[in-house]
């Protein structure tokens, strides 16, 4: 700054008349003319990170990019929701990726490919049995052979790209191997096969946001299985 200062003070006529004091008002004037540059070029970085979602101070204006309104205005979600579709067309069709896009939403949901091969359409509720077991006590409520744990009047949804016809998972372990699951936690037994998947609580306004992710991601011949439950 003070180079260009001086280099201002040059302009001016060399005479009693144009010498700077401390308090005069040419002084205050050169020295606004000469912070000008810095407010510029500070200005110019905030325009710079206006390009990019995830630091944007112009949230309206991305979600008109985006054609997507948001009622919650939680602005740090708004940024990564916004970030994620940005970024949508770089990452592939991978469970790992999708994930990755997903957590910017919730950091709790988790993408489980259906490998090994479990039945979708039987896992919001499962049978523990623990017979055997000598840690666990007959008279402990949750260890006795039949013990149950999910909800049983939960429903997955499912999602796929084709919806030209109504669609169920087949019962046919063919077909299984191309759905895999959104939800919160898996439990497997010692064969790495999935017995119970637990449900994920997800506030309903970002319904809209994860099913177009999921969508644009997956691969189109695959089914989405979500143990989400819109709140």
């Amino acid at each position: 700054m003070s180079v260009f200062f001086d280099a201002i003070k040059l302009l001016f006529p060399r005479s009693r008349a144009f010498n700077f004091t401390i308090d005069s008002d040419k002084r205050k004037l050169i020295k606004a003319i000469a912070v000008l540059p810095e407010d510029i070029r500070h200005e110019m970085e905030r325009v710079y990170f206006d390009m990019f979602p995830e630091t944007s101070r112009c949230i309206e204006d991305w979600e008109k990019v985006f054609a997507v309104v948001f009622s919650s205005k939680e602005l740090e979600k708004q940024r990564n929701v916004l970030a994620a579709l940005w970024r949508i067309n770089k990452g592939g069709q991978s469970a790992v990726f999708l994930e990755s896009m997903l957590t910017n939403i919730d950091a709790n949901i988790l993408v489980v490919e259906n490998t090994p091969v479990s039945n979708p359409r039987q896992r919001s509720i499962t049978n523990v049995a623990v017979c055997g077991n000598k840690k666990l006590c007959c008279k402990n409520a949750k260890a006795v052979c039949g013990y149950r744990i999910g909800d049983e009047g939960f429903s997955p949804t499912i999602l796929r790209n084709d919806v030209s016809e109504l669609y169920s998972i087949k019962n046919d372990r063919r077909f299984w191997v191309y759905c895999y699951f959104i939800c919160k936690s898996v439990v497997r037994n010692n064969k790495n096969e999935i017995l119970y998947i637990e449900k994920l609580q997800i506030k309903k306004e970002f319904r809209n946001y994860i099913e177009y992710l999921i969508l644009k991601i997956k691969p189109v011949h695959t089914v989405a299985v979500m143990f989400i439950e819109w709140v």
